[in-house]
């Protein structure tokens, strides 16, 4: 690199003489071996760019993968956990059409929340068959910090399944407010489940293995995704951020980490 820079022997001079050929050429060895250099350098130099900052956020993702909640306990998980970075709530219509069939669903549903939450290997079936899961998130399931959050709807208490009676006092369907032009098809719902996860597709893989376990059982009615910065997420719910359409959500948020608000505004008692 140091002979080629000097003038005498640059290649892009003009010659000064007949005998100063060699000189050129050298100097264009020079050159090109220089600039050879130069860029085997930089590749090594990209390489271990890449490696350093391929590397740390592929584990991080792998351990964030590997985050899971708890299912069972005294309340169900989605409700006072840390803001994830991707949601999506889906309403269903419940095609049972006897209590025990109601029954199996929700046992079913029970299983498959649980398993989904803890992870596993997806189950396998047949080859000559259709596979039992959609293959989304390959063949081992992380959890990814997932959480399912059912909610019955006030519709699910009418004569189908014999529960009127068990209906709770303030468990109605949401009213109509000034100015709303709703399709009907568009709200209420029989039964409604949120999904929140670290991914989209960990949402996605939840959402359509429920409806590959309940084609009898369940329809979908409606259903709408979410999803938070990253920084909003870090911040554990102390900052937040402006929506799609340019508002500020999330201002009025509940601190869900207190507990004493949380049993006086959030859970149901005595």
């Amino acid at each position: 690199m140091t002979d080629a820079s000097k003038p005498r022997t640059c290649p892009f001079a003009g010659r000064e003489s007949s005998n100063s050929t060699d000189q050129a050429l050298l100097g264009r060895r020079s050159v090109l071996f220089g600039l050879g250099a130069a860029g085997g350098a930089l590749g090594l130099g990209a390489t271990t760019r890449a490696t350093a900052q391929d590397t740390a956020p592929g584990n991080s993702a792998i351990a964030e993968a590997q985050t899971k909640q708890e299912f069972y306990g005294r309340r169900q998980a989605g409700v006072v956990n840390p803001q994830p970075s991707s949601a999506l709530v889906v309403a269903f219509d419940v095609l049972a059409t006897s209590r025990p069939e109601l029954q199996r669903l929700f046992q079913g549903l029970t299983e498959r929340i649980a398993f989904l939450m803890r992870g596993g290997v997806a189950p396998r079936a047949n080859d000559k068959l259709p596979p039992p899961d959609s293959g989304l998130l390959g063949p081992d399931i992380a959890p990814d910090n997932v959480t399912l959050t059912v909610a019955v709807g006030a519709s699910l208490f009418d004569e189908r399944f014999g529960l009127e009676a068990e209906r709770p006092k303030h468990l109605v369907a949401m009213t109509k407010f000034p100015n709303d032009a709703l399709m009907a098809d568009q709200c209420h719902g029989d039964l409604l489940v949120q999904i929140c996860s670290n991914t989209a597709e960990t949402n996605i893989h939840a959402l359509r293995d429920i409806l590959k376990r309940f084609p009898d059982l369940l329809a979908i009615r409606w259903k709408i995704d979410g999803f938070l910065p990253p920084n909003t997420v870090r911040s554990l719910g102390k900052d937040t951020a402006r929506n799609l359409l340019g508002f500020k959500d999330g201002t009025a948020n509940l601190d869900a980490q207190d507990g004493t608000l949380m049993d006086r505004l959030v859970w149901v008692g005595a």
